[in-house]
């Protein structure tokens, strides 16, 4: 762990509880609101089984300030970005601009400009009709290092009663050198039908072909979830997935996905001349083990996914727990098995495990 980041964490938490502990200033009405974060990670991944020539250890260290203002509940701005310090063979520093946009609502509409986060898919671990979401990682779905960076666009929303359409324009002007992305014009229209929370999108990437979609989710009693997508984008893709949460907080999630092997679907690892793929995805996990001291503050999931076409997997265990209101600290394992040629497989290593400890204010 970086110790000089670790003692930055410490003199923050001391400013914060001071600031917590001083008597609040008399609450005035105003029409300007502010919110502000701040959340430093650092992160070590331990490889096993990594070739001699390779490190066996990668350090990460992310500083995330976010800033967030409102006036009249009609103009908005919000800024975050990510600066991020890796050692491995060598250490590099970049910033990373996650989100930065103004916002402006007038009536029914919502106006909004700049870099922004959307999410229109409906899957955990995979998506098929996310066409502006950030990518999935099905070994880490939740971006637990919160990475991931939203797209440059101009997004317009209009909402009346049970109907919610939205008009976007994204450009990838500013992408990186080696993304694959494109200007992309998309539109998605949202209703609830019986039930089903439904979407149907329709888009076309500047140069390419168009596509279209929908996407449903509907929720069956107090426990079960079920969603799902389905895209036609030069090929199929297809995405069926559910969710069970017991009356004891342990949640259960399945996926079944099914893309094509194009190269907008296509994973990195995926020949080109490997055909159609099938993956599957399965979750369990519970937060605040127990209602007791000591064992409110953990949170356990174990993951596993697989392709079965190749017959390669990956296994995830996540372990993490609370200190405080501001301090975090978590375990990350992933185990790939499967030939050297295969999707998961073909990693390097025979294990990675990842600590870390986090700080939010």
């Amino acid at each position: 762990m970086n110790v000089r980041v670790l003692i930055l964490v410490l003199a923050f938490a001391a400013a914060w509880s001071y600031v917590q502990a001083q008597d609040p200033p008399p609450a005035e009405e105003s029409s300007l609101s502010t919110r502000y974060s701040l959340a430093v990670i650092d992160d070590a991944t331990f490889y096993n089984g990594m070739p001699p020539s390779q490190p066996a250890i990668l350090n990460q260290v992310l500083v995330e300030p976010t800033f967030d203002i409102r006036y009249r509940n009609r103009y908005t701005f919000s800024t975050s970005v990510i600066g991020l310090s890796t050692t491995y063979t060598d250490t590099a520093s970049t910033l990373r601009v996650k989100e930065t946009y103004a916002g402006l609502s007038a009536g029914d509409f919502d106006f909004t400009l700049g870099r922004k986060m959307v999410r229109w898919g409906t899957g955990y671990a995979f998506t098929a009709a996310g066409v502006l979401d950030p990518p999935r990682d099905p070994t880490n779905p939740t971006d637990r290092l919160n990475v991931n960076q939203g797209r440059d666009m101009i997004k317009a929303d209009y909402v009346k009663g049970p109907h919610a359409f939205t008009l976007a324009w994204s450009s990838a002007a500013l992408a990186p050198a080696r993304s694959t992305m494109r200007d992309t014009t998309a539109f998605r229209y949202n209703v609830l039908v019986r039930g089903f929370d439904t979407s149907f999108i329709a888009g076309n990437d500047r140069g390419g072909d168009s596509f279209g979609g929908i996407t449903f989710t509907r929720v069956l009693g107090q426990a079960w979830e079920l969603h799902g997508e389905a895209v036609w984008r030069e090929q199929a893709a297809a995405l069926i997935g559910a969710k069970c949460t017991l009356h004891s907080g342990v949640t259960f999630i399945g996926e079944f996905y099914t893309p094509p092997n194009t190269s907008f679907f296509r994973d990195m690892s995926v020949s080109p001349l490997a055909g159609r793929q099938h993956y599957v995805f399965f979750n369990s996990g519970k937060t605040r083990l127990r209602q007791l001291p000591g064992w409110k503050e953990w949170d356990v999931s174990g993951s596993i996914v697989a392709n079965l076409d190749d017959h390669s997997r990956v296994g995830i265990f996540d372990v993490s727990r609370w200190f405080g209101n501001h301090f975090s600290s978590y375990v990350h394992l992933e185990i790939p098995t499967g030939s050297k040629s295969s999707d998961f497989g073909v990693a390097p290593y025979d294990t990675a495990t990842s600590a870390g400890v986090r700080f939010h204010l």
